[in-house]
């Protein structure tokens, strides 16, 4: 099932997309209109813009969505209504963060653009606004967006575009996208840390938690980790997740002996 309207998709010649977030709220105003070619709103509805993706195949005229200082011609800019108040370091998503349905029908919208308009799936003509002055070498004044997942943070913003093109090309194949990582928090010893919850598996950074705790990482090796707890050796299964090791919160309690619970209206997992 397609998502974009046949009369939203002009017959011109197109050379990339570019992915946003408006830095707004959950709903596209009549300016978000004015910069973006397609708006994607908390729901996952659709907002067309005022202008034509033809108006984007030359920018002489100055009747065109402005979305991407000095890239515009050519481009397609595609924006998820959200992140007003955001900051990014250190990251605070707002009250407004984006959601993952908005994330995933991005994705989809994007595959649908390239399909129709013959758009190569590469860094440099499937990309964020973040990641345009790095690939394409144009400045774009610090802008960030979309590059950082709020349920998952602890990516990098090169993993998230990587990611981001990965899932546009699955949906051009018609696959289901992958599970996407949901964020939690672990509590331990009167401490939090953010945890990833992928898989059915809930994992912590080990380097973080151990330093937040005083423990002592003594080796990492061979998809293990062997950590002093305050005294007591602990031996555990380690996996990297956006590229940090990480270990399961079940295994750190059972490695410590305590009990594990989950709070789902907290989204926490108190260990101890």
């Amino acid at each position: 099932m397609t998502l974009i309207p046949k009369d939203w998709l002009p017959a011109c010649s197109m050379k990339r997309v570019i992915c946003h977030w408006t830095a707004g709220g959950y709903k596209a105003t009549s300016l978000d209109r004015a910069h973006y070619h397609i708006l994607i709103e908390d729901d996952g509805k659709l907002v067309r813009g005022t202008h034509s993706i033809a108006d984007n195949v030359s920018t002489a005229d100055g009747v065109y969505a402005a979305h991407t200082a000095k890239c515009n011609t050519g481009s397609i800019g595609v924006s998820v209504c959200c992140m007003a108040g955001a900051q990014a370091s250190p990251f605070q998503p707002g009250p407004f963060p984006m959601t993952q349905k908005q994330w995933e029908t991005m994705a989809k919208v994007v595959a649908e653009l390239c399909l129709f308009y013959q758009i190569p799936v590469t860094p440099q003509t499937v990309l964020g606004h973040g990641e345009v002055e790095t690939a394409l070498g144009i400045p774009q004044h610090g802008k960030w967006d979309p590059m950082v997942l709020p349920w998952a943070p602890e990516m990098s913003r090169t993993q998230v575009g990587n990611l981001l093109r990965a899932l546009v090309q699955r949906a051009m194949l018609g696959d289901e996208p992958p599970e996407q990582p949901s964020s939690a928090t672990l509590s331990i010893e009167g401490k939090t840390f953010p945890v990833v919850m992928l898989n059915e598996t809930a994992t912590v950074a080990i380097r973080p938690l151990a330093e937040g705790l005083g423990w002592s990482i003594i080796s990492a090796a061979g998809g293990q980790v062997k950590v002093n707890a305050n005294g007591k050796m602990l031996t555990l299964a380690s996996t990297l997740v956006g590229g940090k090791g990480h270990v399961a919160c079940r295994d750190l309690a059972n490695a410590l002996e305590l009990p594990i619970e989950w709070d789902a209206a907290t989204r926490t997992i108190t260990v101890g």
